[in-house]
């Protein structure tokens, strides 16, 4: 039994890698893309609106398919179903290599972001189910390698655009996505402690008929009533351990505990209708927050796409313009271990989302003072800094927006289809008002504007929240 724990405990943190990796893949496609777009515009002869749109489609439909996805999951494989996603994103990559045409670029890219939600969702759903309790921890330290994808594939796309041209670096773009293969391969049924403890009188069972069995290797066979006690004997073992195990845990979990039943009346379990029906309609709070998983993800992919054609069109040559990307990445590693910590030491995520994203507006709407490089480069670092905190805070909505559990899955998947959607406005919009003013440096402050109504929508959550808190107390009194 031991053993067969240890081997259920291990295997959570393959699932953590597989996550790191999928969206190392992810925010690398991105911002891979912004080194591409001129070339695209160029090679296609369109505008940057219409190349920023298409260019946003994997991140999109990644997204706004995840609550179509989740819904799905509930009839089909999990590991199928996320294996056949990565085959699907990285074949359409590969095949963009050799289009010429911009409706069938995009549907083809359109495609590689069904791929990408169909590996994306069961992986979320998965890490839920490894670390129901820590969630948003686990959750924010694979995204350090949402921020090592940017910082580290532009580089990558851009020297084999150089070398091979581009078609060459569409093909390299298209062998690191089909990695995401592997990364559906790694998920399986029962995951760390969320499913240990649903199926815990199953294995119980099966551990002590295991047992049994290896007792009896040398062909005596026990009568039913000896395999009776046998098993009963078992059982009181395993209930023994167990109990001891559970008071060990009690201590560290009373807190937390406490903690939860202080945000959240309980609330009765329903079924699947009603959470999609009636369930989230009750959670006011999560109401209320919807509009900052979609302008918070429009203002980061629009940063991500247009950053380095930003500083191209400010006098920077596109070698130097290009490592503006690698800062911000750098910036966005330290930005992330900062909250790493806070949130180890217990900091409340929602408040430091909101003392960066004042920072991070205040930085997009001083874009106008300077086009030198040193000027440049640490408004990059600032908001790389800022947005690779807050790209989080759908996470973390997930689980303090939301009272009821049973309400997760399809409030985390209806958040990502807001981010679908942002990220939809942020190539698309954002092009657009490139090509009708015809300056970056306006679209930026633009953005700034958007930000801080971001950032105001967060601070109405937070406080929302916290009145809840104190009315469950004043009730419980």
């Amino acid at each position: 039994m031991a053993e067969a724990n240890t081997g259920v405990g291990n295997w959570k943190y393959l699932i953590v890698l597989s996550k790191f990796t999928m969206l190392f893949i992810d925010s690398g496609i991105e911002k891979s893309f912004g080194v591409l777009i001129p070339t695209m515009v160029e090679r296609l002869q369109s505008d940057y609106a219409t190349v920023g749109l298409i260019c946003s489609m994997p991140p999109t439909i990644t997204y706004i398919l995840c609550p179509f996805v989740t819904l799905a999951l509930r009839l089909a494989n999990h590991r199928s179903v996320a294996m056949s996603g990565g085959l699907l994103s990285g074949l359409c990559i590969i095949a963009c290599a050799f289009l010429r045409n911009t409706i069938a670029i995009g549907v083809f890219l359109a495609l590689a972001g069904a791929g990408f939600s169909m590996t994306f969702t069961p992986l979320n759903l998965a890490l839920n189910d490894s670390f129901q309790e820590h969630f948003v921890f686990w959750s924010t330290l694979t995204s350090y390698d949402y921020t090592l994808g940017s910082m580290l594939m532009p580089i990558v796309i851009e020297k084999s655009l150089q070398a091979y041209g581009y078609e060459g670096a569409f093909l390299i773009l298209g062998a690191i996505t089909l990695h995401t293969l592997v990364c559906g391969a790694a998920i399986r049924k029962a995951v760390g402690n969320g499913d240990a403890s649903r199926t815990g009188g199953s294995n119980n069972h099966g551990n002590a008929e295991s047992k049994h069995k290896r007792g009896n290797q040398n062909g005596e066979l026990m009568n039913e009533t000896d395999m009776h006690l046998h098993w009963e004997e078992e059982g009181k073992k395993e209930e023994e351990s167990q109990g001891e195990e559970r008071e060990d845990e009690n201590c560290k979990e009373t807190c937390q505990e406490k903690r939860r039943l202080v945000q959240c009346e309980p609330v009765p379990a329903r079924n699947a209708p009603a959470v999609l029906c009636h369930g989230l309609l009750q959670e006011r709070i999560f109401v209320v927050s919807i509009p900052i998983a979609f302008l918070m993800n429009y203002i980061i992919y629009a940063w991500m796409l247009f950053l380095v054609s930003h500083a191209e069109e400010l006098g920077i040559p596109p070698p130097r313009a290009i490592y503006l990307s690698t800062i911000g990445g750098i910036a966005g590693v330290i930005g992330r271990s900062v909250l790493m910590i806070l949130l180890k030491h217990g900091a409340n995520d929602l408040v430091v989302y909101i003392i960066v994203g004042t920072i991070c507006t205040v930085s997009l709407l001083l874009d106008f003072i300077g086009s030198d490089y040193p000027i440049r480069a640490v408004l990059a670092f600032t908001q790389g800094l800022c947005f690779f905190i807050e790209d989080n805070v759908y996470i973390s909505l997930s689980k303090k927006a939301v009272c009821d559990e049973a309400n997760f899955d399809i409030a985390l998947s209806l958040y990502s289809f807001m981010c679908g959607v942002g990220i939809a406005c942020g190539g698309l919009l954002t092009g657009y008002l490139i090509d009708v003013t015809q300056s970056f440096t306006k679209v930026f402050i633009i953005i700034g504007f958007i930000h801080a109504i971001a950032v105001i929508n967060l601070l109405v959550v937070v406080v929302l929240v916290k009145r809840r808190g104190e009315e469950t107390i004043s009730k419980r009194a």
